[in-house]
């Protein structure tokens, strides 16, 4: 277990349901949809507390926080947010940037099935929303494993995570400054409802579309 001193927040190791799809399995490709269970903070593999979270609010709410296997900076989870991740296993891969924007669109592409627009990749590997922040991504990888998840805001206010998390320490270039409540939104505040059993659908659909052109793309590396 992570831990610090006793005035300052204790990581805990990473429990969420997608933490089995981390780990080596017989099954080339897995995906997942879930809700978080509660309110947390999820920091990333490199992420430094003292850097980029509230400590006081936090430790005076109770509230936990993991500390996961993939990089990006710290995340609030809420019940009003849905995780969406995937894992492949294969000793033959691509640039990890590839792999964003691969997997970026695959949501993208599952939102729009549930009649959302206006989304696009955004910086280095956000979701937007026009100019706003409606999904966080963030990769794992290992010479034999490429694991992503990516946070999406359905209803979530920015109240939690104006209270509980720092300005990051890396702001993309789409951010242009902006405080969390100007530059994080939900779906719900743009309009829009999702149908989590049609969505999972709608994901396990288009993931499936998407390992097709993976499986196209190292084709013809391992041509060249």
């Amino acid at each position: 277990m992570f831990g610090y001193s006793p005035s300052s927040v204790t990581c805990l190791p990473y429990d969420l349901p997608d933490a089995p799809l981390l780990e080596p399995s017989a099954e080339a490709a897995r995906c997942m949809v879930f809700v978080p269970s509660g309110i947390m903070v999820v920091i990333g593999k490199g992420s430094d507390p003292a850097l980029e979270l509230n400590k006081d609010t936090i430790l005076a709410d109770g509230i936990p926080v993991l500390r996961r296997g993939t990089g990006g900076c710290a995340v609030v989870l809420t019940r009003d947010m849905m995780a969406v991740s995937f894992s492949i296993s294969s000793d033959t891969q691509l640039k990890s940037s590839e792999y964003f924007r691969l997997f970026n669109e695959t949501v993208i592409r599952a939102l729009k099935a549930q009649g959302i627009s206006g989304l696009h990749h955004a910086g280095t590997s956000d979701i937007a929303l026009e100019n706003r922040k409606i999904a966080g991504t963030a990769i794992y990888r290992n010479r034999n494993l490429i694991f992503y998840h990516a946070i999406i805001n359905v209803a979530g206010n920015t109240d939690l995570i104006e209270r509980y998390l720092s300005i990051p320490p890396r702001l993309p270039a789409y951010r242009e400054g902006r405080r969390h409540s100007d530059f994080v939104t939900s779906l719900q505040a743009a309009g829009y409802q999702i149908r989590l059993a049609e969505f999972q659908k709608d994901v396990e659909r288009e993931f499936a579309a998407t390992l097709r052109h993976i499986a196209l793309l190292l084709s013809r590396v391992s041509v060249k």
